[in-house]
């Protein structure tokens, strides 16, 4: 069973941009329409100003911004087609808008439209080259495309243009992270940490790749870290009980293991290791619950059947063990070659040693 947990998520520039102020010149309804419609969004009641936005519309079916900002309030509101349609009016009535193009590519993300989004912060970025907030959402699509390489390049011009932003480190390092390069992500984390100590998500992930370099000490300081900031974070409490596992400190990350299961207990991968470490301690009895669990949640899993059979061959119990041996190579034949000698080792060990 694959024993890494998932990355946290990226840090997206999803805010909406406004124009705050209405234009000298425009015909006087529809200004004063718009700037009603701007002081009600501003007040958090987006309904009522999509309302002064249909009126500016009416007034001057030209006003790029009404339509702009009503699209915002339609984003606001999740009505994100509708959101689509007013930013291409926008597009259409000013084609210059660089902010345009970035609210709709943030609704089509929305929407998991992802390569179109893509063509619509590559416009903004052509329009307006020293915007961060352009890369940053771009490099987001090249993340969650698997392609890290470009993720890099767009997270690396984010930063150039606003080196003080410790998300950017922070998705960058997770870019370098997926590309395996531990030390880059590291020295990214770093960065963002010293940029703002309050990122948990920054030390959980570094937490990942010190795990990665084998530095299981640094791992454990990380996601104690993370735990200390978010006491219910599931996947900290897991993989310090890895790291802890690592280091031999087995009740250490049984306690983990069993804080991860509280906080998750449809998760198999937490019983599942928990369960590994009974057998290392020979508590077989505990094992068995463990191993057990995650046959309940994942009844395919040839792995826990193999382990549940090597705890019921300590616990004395042949018949029920090899049933579970044979489930495995039903389940997965290639596995028997592979676990033979394993089961054959812990027969022989199981007749001399004394029965919980």
């Amino acid at each position: 069973m694959d024993a890494m947990a998932k990355l946290q998520h990226l840090k997206l520039i999803g805010g909406l941009w406004f124009f705050l102020l209405a234009t000298p010149g425009w015909c006087g309804q529809a200004e004063e329409a718009l700037n009603e419609a701007l002081k009600l969004h501003d007040a958090g009641k987006p309904k009522e100003a999509i309302r002064e936005y249909d009126r500016a519309v009416k007034a001057n079916p030209k006003l790029a911004e009404a339509y702009f900002n009503r699209g915002n309030a339609y984003f606001d509101l999740g009505q994100n087609e509708q959101a689509i349609k007013d930013y291409g009016d926008a597009i259409r009535l000013n084609p210059k808008d660089a902010d345009a193009y970035f609210n709709r590519g943030n609704a089509y993300r929305r929407l998991k439209k992802d390569e179109i989004a893509l063509k619509d912060y590559t416009a903004a970025i052509k329009l307006s080259p020293e915007e961060a907030k352009n890369y940053v959402n771009r490099g987001s699509i090249h993340f969650d495309a698997g392609r890290y390489e470009s993720a890099v390049k767009d997270f690396s011009e984010g930063i150039r243009i606003s080196p003080k932003e410790a998300d950017i480190y922070y998705n960058r390092g997770n870019s370098y992270l997926a590309l395996g390069r531990n030390d880059d992500a590291i020295k990214d984390y770093d960065q963002a940490l010293s940029l703002d100590s309050k990122l948990a998500a920054v030390y959980y992930n570094r937490g990942i790749a010190y795990a990665s370099l084998g530095e299981q000490e640094k791992a454990i300081r990380d996601f104690s870290e993370t735990i200390q900031q978010q006491p219910k974070n599931v996947d900290a409490y897991y993989n310090r009980g890895l790291a802890n596992a690592n280091l031999g400190k087995t009740e250490a990350a049984i306690e983990d293991y069993s804080e991860s299961i509280r906080l998750d207990p449809k998760d198999p991968e937490a019983p599942y290791n928990r369960g590994v470490a009974y057998l290392r301690l020979e508590k077989y009895d505990y094992a068995v619950r463990d191993f057990s669990e995650v046959i309940r949640i994942q009844p395919r899993n040839p792995e826990a059947h193999v382990y549940r059979g090597i705890a019921r061959l300590y616990q004395g119990k042949e018949k029920e063990a090899d049933a579970d041996f044979q489930k495995a190579f039903q389940l997965s034949p290639g596995l028997k070659k592979k676990i033979q000698p394993i089961i054959d080792e812990a027969k022989a060990k199981a007749k001399g040693s004394p029965k919980e």
